[in-house]
């Protein structure tokens, strides 16, 4: 199937139909790799071979500029574009968001209908230190939406019989792992802690990642200030046993309402549990039951090369402020938590594959990941894996911000589906500001309902 990026002066790149290209009313002079095309190889699918194609695109408006032509992987059916008062949005809401916000060298923002009406793909800015332009096909670390990819594996067990909700992971897990876990105010509560309250972050747990210590920094302000800063699993449950204490006892799962807390050793445990329940590492179940049948194939655990061949490091750096960030250490030990590389096409992929059923037996299965939420942040939600973003009527006078549902990274990645307009939205900044994303998916939000209004 065929793609094409447009790149403009200020390194805009987004995919445009090939189609619409072929048949716009300005000059195209070819300047071709590979074969001449036809009719046929050039707007249709089933070409064998690859090939890549460059044409100048001479423009009265936007100048001259080169389009590229490539085959590459893509879902059955080729996606439509969004309209071009859309596109236009979009584009420049991601360069303002990278070239108007400090620190942010660069974006990639996806934004596809559920329904395969179109799809709208863009990046912006300079992808790493060494000037590399960031384009919609960079690899990038989504941070925590791996979270996400976790749940969806421990939700497709239960559907199998292989777990229940209500396991208890002193039954799942080695005495090593358990033994004194969760203890406070001098009770041991480890026994009641299950995989729900590991997926709902209900489960008091202190968080090894962004907890110090006493006297000591924690693994992100060492990450952060440039170092590496790996915490393998022995010593993820060391910090939790030894060094840091629970917030609260585990939560009834069915009252009302209940504490929750995020932390990341919530889900280094769950993916202890997967791999204990399957005889499985979970990389290996991540390819087996996700990567692989929804043909994700620029995604994967670090440091796993993805099938597509491509190199397992990731295209894009991270920044922190003006330190660049080495986390080659962190991603390895972060397999369930926060570890896998991807891009934008397989991110959208994923969740649209969630939401339109193709990926648990039973519809409700999603569901019920969303149901019964507890605030973590305000105004964000948080169900099995899964965050509710939902802000309240007075935050945005002016726009109702519809809600989503998926999940956000540290990095300033994201992954939602927002039911009521009915698109998935995927990207990055790969800047540790994880607040950036809710600050700019409403403008994402906004632009999409301005359009869906003035086509009905």
């Amino acid at each position: 199937m065929r793609t094409a990026s447009r790149v403009t002066a200020p390194g805009l790149v987004h995919a445009i139909s090939p189609l619409r290209l072929l048949l716009a009313p300005r000059a195209l002079e070819g300047v071709r790799q590979g074969h001449q095309p036809d009719a046929a190889t050039r707007i249709y699918p089933g070409v064998q071979r690859p090939i890549a194609i460059v044409f100048r695109y001479v423009d009265a408006k936007l100048g001259t500029f080169f389009i590229t032509m490539r085959e590459v992987a893509m879902p059955a059916e080729a996606f439509e574009p969004a309209s071009e008062e859309l596109s236009d949005r979009l584009a420049s809401l991601l360069t303002r968001s990278v070239d108007r916000r400090r620190h942010v060298r660069h974006g990639a923002l996806a934004v596809a209908r559920i329904d395969g009406a179109w799809q709208w793909h863009g990046a912006h800015g300079m992808a790493n230190v060494a000037g590399t332009p960031m384009t919609t096909t960079t690899r990038y670390p989504i941070a925590s939406v791996t979270k996400l990819f976790t749940s969806t594996v421990t939700m497709l067990l239960c559907e199998r019989g292989q777990l229940e909700l209500t396991d208890r992971i002193v039954d799942l897990l080695p005495d090593s792992v358990t033994d004194r876990l969760h203890v406070l105010d001098g009770v041991d509560r480890t026994a009641s802690v299950t995989v729900e309250h590991l997926l709902s972050h209900t489960s008091g747990l202190p968080d090894y990642y962004d907890e110090a210590p006493k006297g000591g920094r924690s693994a992100e302000a060492r990450l952060l200030s440039g170092e590496d800063a790996p915490v393998p699993f022995d010593e993820v449950v060391r910090l939790v046993r030894d060094e840091l204490t629970p917030h609260f006892p585990p939560q009834d799962v069915d009252a009302p309402k209940r504490r929750a807390r995020y932390a990341d050793t919530n889900f280094q445990l769950l993916g202890a549990v997967l791999e204990a329940v399957t005889g499985q590492p979970l990389p290996t179940l991540f390819d087996t039951l996700l990567l692989r049948p929804l043909a994700l194939d620029d995604t994967a655990s670090y440091p796993n090369a993805p099938r597509s061949g491509a190199s397992p490091e990731p295209g894009t750096d991270v920044w922190a402020k003006d330190t660049v960030l080495r986390p080659t250490g962190v991603l390895r030990h972060q397999v369930p938590d926060g570890g896998v590389i991807s891009t934008l096409g397989d991110q959208v992929r994923f969740m649209t594959a969630i939401v339109a059923g193709e990926v648990f037996a039973d519809p409700s299965t999603w569901e019920r990941m969303q149901a019964h939420p507890s605030t973590i942040f305000f105004p964000v939600e948080y169900g099995l894996g899964v965050m509710r973003y939902a802000p309240a009527r007075w935050m945005s006078p002016l726009f109702a911000i519809p809600s989503m549902v998926g999940h956000t990274g540290s990095t300033a990645t994201w992954l939602f589906h927002c039911p009521d307009l009915g698109v998935v939205l995927a990207g990055t900044f790969d800047v540790a500001q994880p607040p950036l994303p809710f600050r700019f998916l409403p403008q994402v939000l906004r632009a999409v309902a301005a359009t869906d209004r003035k086509q009905r």
